[in-house]
């Protein structure tokens, strides 16, 4: 029990670590919950929901060059769950967290309490199955979440 606290509380100080380096784009001001696949294809445009419960099946952390499995530091159970109403729920299976989220073309932010700068993603693959999602571009420490639809 004290190890999933403990993590919980660990992906917590990271989330804010983070924040305060993230891009200081303004997010936009409604969940906007479908992306094109295939922005630059000849190919009809196919638009996939974000909304939903998403399993997470691998994080890594590229450092310094070095990347890094973080998959057990986030635990199998992590869920991201993705409300119509903007509502973002994060679970590690034990301990829930509430949060708003914005999806602005590819951008996705994670808005942990009102007037603090949010955690900004790049979402780098979203299908009816599958959501990958990367943060950091640009600085040392670049995070890469792959998810599964549940």
């Amino acid at each position: 029990m004290k190890k999933h606290t403990f993590s919980f509380a660990l992906f917590i100080m990271m989330s804010l670590g983070l924040m305060l380096s993230s891009c200081e784009k303004e997010p936009g001001l409604t969940p906007n919950s479908e992306i094109p696949t295939k922005p630059n294809s000849s190919e009809p445009d196919m638009y996939f929901s974000i909304i939903g419960h998403w399993r997470l099946d691998k994080a890594t952390q590229l450092a310094n060059g070095n990347e890094v499995d973080m998959t057990n530091f986030y635990t199998q159970n992590f869920r991201l769950i993705f409300l119509e109403d903007g509502t973002l729920i994060t679970s590690d299976g034990i301990n829930e967290s509430e949060m708003q989220w914005t999806l602005d073309g590819d951008q996705l932010s994670f808005i942990q309490a009102p007037g603090i700068d949010p955690v900004m993603y790049t979402v780098r693959v979203l299908t009816d199955t599958s959501l990958s999602i990367e943060n950091g571009t640009g600085t040392e420490y670049i995070t890469t979440m792959d998810f599964h639809r549940e």
